[in-house]
């Protein structure tokens, strides 16, 4: 993983919040070791499961699937935070309201970890990804609904949009972005600064 990610946030201190989205191979042992390198910088981590309405929109229900994950508090050594609340941290330039965990808002950094992979319903420069996980899985049910109310055509505008609040409201330190080859095997794992999330996960020409 590469350092640049981390110049200034790392203090004693600092409560860094490690976002989770769903169903990579392995993925216990990423978060694993992401959680071991934030604490071994001073710093006390904590994750969230960014999952938007799955787990039946209940905490208890995405805590169970992070659990059929292998990924628990005593596998990582840190607390996982599960919960359906969200706070307003901004409005879109479409006047809705942009929403995220309450327990992710009050982090001091933000971590992201989760597939970049094309999304099974449309074609847009941002698909199912690093953007997304903010807007609709940080967004819990509440986020997820205002991404998709506007229908299919809408959705990837909406998901850019409300990530880009996101990214600019609130302290997201950087990503980590995952790729999987065709047999759903981790194949790349890249951290993002969060000053280059737009640019990093657009596809290439």
């Amino acid at each position: 993983m590469s350092l640049l990610a981390f110049p200034f946030i790392f203090m004693v201190t600092a409560k860094i919040v490690f976002i989770l989205s769903l169903q990579l191979v392995k993925f216990h042992i990423i978060t694993k070791a992401i959680v071991d390198f934030v604490r071994s910088k001073g710093a006390y981590p904590f994750v969230i499961p960014a999952m938007g309405s799955h787990g039946g929109a209940t905490a208890r229900g995405q805590l169970q699937v992070l659990k059929s994950l292998d990924i628990t508090e005593d596998y990582l050594g840190c607390p996982v935070k599960s919960s359906m609340d969200v706070v307003t941290v901004g409005t879109a330039e479409d006047g809705k309201e942009v929403v995220m965990d309450a327990n992710a808002a009050m982090a001091d950094g933000i971590i992201v970890s989760c597939r970049v992979k094309p999304h099974n319903s449309y074609r847009y420069k941002y698909e199912s990804g690093i953007l997304k996980m903010m807007a609709v899985g940080l967004g819990k049910q509440v986020g997820a609904e205002r991404c998709h109310e506007d229908g299919v055509p809408k959705l990837p505008e909406n998901i850019e949009r409300y990530a880009k609040v996101i990214l600019k409201k609130k302290p997201v330190l950087f990503a980590v972005a995952i790729i999987e080859n065709a047999f759903d095997e981790t194949a790349r794992i890249e951290a993002v600064p969060a000053s280059m999330i737009l640019e990093r996960e657009t596809p290439a020409p």
